[in-house]
């Protein structure tokens, strides 16, 4: 609106033919301006409906054998936040009714989960300003499967940087270095197969962190030239 108070966005997709035949995605969102303190405040919803992707059919080259048919799968996302660009911090939250859900088990095998199951999402991201140049970025989030689907992930996740922005001094250069590091809790992560150079789900082996996975960057430009330089897993020294 001309008062930049509400923002209202509202989109569609619908297939007609083909292989995603009557497959569908809507989305709608709803934000106002609340204040200086709070900032912005979000209520959305997405739908979608669509056909289980090409490699679980049998013609696919990831295809190992007869594959049973598939339902369209179907994901409802309900979701709000807080955001306030002028204090760099966010609040999200997001519910998930999942069903028919598709996935790969046994490295090879594919299957559905036809019983109804939701997952819940909750983050908080804020950037703190420690110095004229440099910033701490913290990110945080909570995760929560309801139910008994083929899915798993960490109670708690973290990501979190720490660096330097600015330009040195120099006219012509824009130059960022800093540290960062991930934490999660323990949980029962995604299997891998080489043969199929695909993720599976499994339940038997728990993944568990001692020491955050920690990394190095330098990443600067100077006019046109650009360059990135990552030094990771620096953990395990």
């Amino acid at each position: 609106t001309k008062n930049k108070k509400w923002d209202m966005e509202a989109a569609g997709k619908f297939y007609l033919t083909g292989f995603n035949n009557g497959d569908f995605d809507v989305y709608g969102s709803l934000k106002r301006y609340i204040s200086k303190t709070l900032g912005f405040a979000q209520l959305g919803l997405q739908n979608v409906n669509r056909t289980p992707s090409f490699i679980y059919e049998t013609s696919s080259s990831f295809s190992l054998g007869e594959q049973p048919s598939f339902s369209k799968e179907n994901i409802t996302r309900l979701f709000a936040s807080l955001e306030n660009d002028q204090r760099r911090w966010k609040l999200g939250a997001s519910y998930y009714l999942v069903s028919n859900y598709t996935y790969f088990h046994d490295y090879y095998k594919a299957d559905q989960a036809t019983a109804l199951f939701n997952v819940v999402n909750l983050s908080a991201e804020k950037t703190f300003r420690v110095g004229r140049r440099w910033h701490w970025l913290v990110n945080v989030q909570f995760n929560q499967r309801v139910g008994n689907g083929p899915v798993n992930m960490p109670l708690f996740f973290t990501h979190q940087r720490f660096g330097y922005e600015g330009n040195l001094g120099f006219k012509n250069l824009v130059f960022s270095t800093g540290l960062e590091g991930r934490y999660h809790t323990s949980y029962k992560a995604d299997n891998y197969t080489a043969l199929q150079s695909q993720f599976f789900y499994q339940d038997t082996h728990t993944i568990s962190l001692k020491l955050p996975d920690i990394a190095a960057y330098v990443h600067f430009r100077i006019r046109s030239f650009t360059t990135y330089f990552r030094l990771e897993n620096l953990n395990t020294m």
